[in-house]
């Protein structure tokens, strides 16, 4: 039997352990909205990727996005799932595997791009789309917190997702990730003015956002015909959020090569998309919030927590 000053110390234990600092409570949310389908609503912040010559072109010559870009998404979704809320060895295995098929990615581009050579393992290239991934969650966040985020906030923000992609970085001092959110906005203002370019794949991924096909590798031949119509109606009205969210979060640089300008009711628009996004978040539970493994690590800490929460902190004598 467990005596009623062991189970006061516990208590004791367990509301200690529920009051985290005003940045470590801040982290931690920030941690599990890296795995939010909320921030798919910032997905299309990625396009500066692909405004990237070398990276347009290499994409360009693979074929995948063209045969289906749907189904490169969600490949995508997949690595950064298995990266970011798999078990340790998994986490590694899935790094690793990563740079090893990027290891392939290197050579020409054809037709447009037929001048431009590259290399996916590149520390210029593979650095700008670790940044570029990093900055799409940090946008995302930021315009669904809900509130003006002080300075030493915005760098909490920064720090936790960095850390997260931390991990693929490449030997070597130029793949590097930003130390600070300001070494990481004077790094994206470099790019995008030396970098950052209108290219035919840049115009060809704008062109069919709004035309996404359904993703085959998880709808069954045999409901695709079924599914078509459905799909063409509801794709107008699910792609205008992520295109709306993504135009007012976007970098100028960005803005001007996706154009057109911005108009008013645009704003109001965006205000509505991420006022909402952030009422989900704060709101709605999180299997509703949360993506597959990111829900399934959040349900196995909080009973994770709950166990250690009744353990003595000592077994000596009391």
């Amino acid at each position: 039997m467990t005596g009623s000053s062991d189970m006061a110390t516990v208590h004791d234990f367990t509301r200690r352990a529920a009051r985290p600092t005003p940045g470590e409570a801040l982290a931690e949310d920030v941690r599990w909205f890296t795995g939010s389908l909320i921030a798919g609503l910032f997905g299309r912040l990625a396009f500066d990727q692909v405004a990237y010559r070398e990276i347009a072109a290499s994409v360009d010559r693979t074929g995948r996005f063209a045969r289906n870009f749907t189904d490169r998404g969600v490949r995508s979704f997949a690595h950064v799932e298995l990266m970011t809320f798999g078990d340790r060895a998994d986490i590694q295995e899935e790094i690793e595997s990563l740079k090893q098929k990027h290891r392939a990615v290197r050579g020409t581009g054809k037709d447009g791009f037929a001048d431009t050579r590259y290399s996916a393992l590149s520390p210029d290239t593979w650095k700008w789309v670790a940044v570029s991934g990093i900055n799409a969650i940090y946008q995302a966040y930021v315009h669904t917190a809900g509130r003006t985020l002080d300075p030493d906030e915005h760098e909490i923000v920064y720090q936790t997702i960095r850390v997260a992609i931390e991990p693929l970085e490449l030997p070597g001092q130029a793949t590097k990730l930003p130390a600070t959110l300001i070494e990481m906005n004077e790094y994206y203002d470099g790019v995008a003015r030396t970098k950052l370019a209108d290219n035919e794949f840049l115009r060809f991924a704008d062109r069919h956002f709004g035309e996404l096909p359904l993703p085959a590798l998880i709808v069954p031949a045999a409901l695709r015909p079924l599914l078509q119509p459905i799909w063409q109606l509801v794709l107008p009205f699910a792609t205008r959020p992520p295109l709306i969210c993504a135009a007012g979060a976007a970098h100028p640089r960005m803005r001007e090569l996706l154009g057109p300008p911005q108009r008013p009711w645009h704003r109001y628009e965006f205000a509505l998309y991420t006022g909402l996004a952030g009422l989900a978040w704060r709101h709605l539970p999180r299997r509703l919030t949360l993506s597959p493994m990111a829900y399934n690590r959040f349900r196995y800490e909080k009973l994770r927590d709950l166990y250690r929460s009744i353990q003595l902190e000592s077994f000596a004598a009391s």
